[in-house]
């Protein structure tokens, strides 16, 4: 798999969350065994557009990286090592759960692994 194909997932991925958080907010915040309220509600609503801000940058960044490309994919699996953490700690300590808490830590994790890899091929 090539480091733009990497880019791309995340973007659709991205995408996703950002429109499930926009626009199915409360279903979201209690699939991560939150309580739904008016304030974790309106979070919620901002983070889906910064999400679908990601997406944009997400999908762009191969066709304006250039040969930078291979840095930038190693930048971007130093971000998703640092979610896959945060995401662990939370899980661990019990402060998420659900559905939302381990599907995101399992595909933080594989996209990691393929922006790592993905970068030492392009390098």
């Amino acid at each position: 798999m090539n480091l733009k194909s990497v880019f791309r997932i995340d973007a659709v991925i991205s995408l996703l969350n950002g429109l499930g958080l926009l626009f199915a907010t409360t279903t979201f915040v209690e699939m991560a065994n939150f309580t739904a309220t008016e304030s974790l509600v309106t979070f919620g609503q901002f983070v889906g557009v910064t999400f679908l801000f990601l997406a944009i940058l997400l999908w762009r960044t191969p066709d304006i990286a250039g040969e930078a490309i291979a840095a930038l994919g190693k930048l971007w699996a130093l971000g998703h090592a640092m979610w896959f953490v945060i995401i662990g700690f939370h899980i661990l300590t019990g402060a998420a759960g659900g559905a939302t808490a381990y599907v995101n830590i399992i595909i933080t994790g594989i996209l990691g692994i393929l922006y790592l890899t993905a970068s030492k091929k392009s390098d």
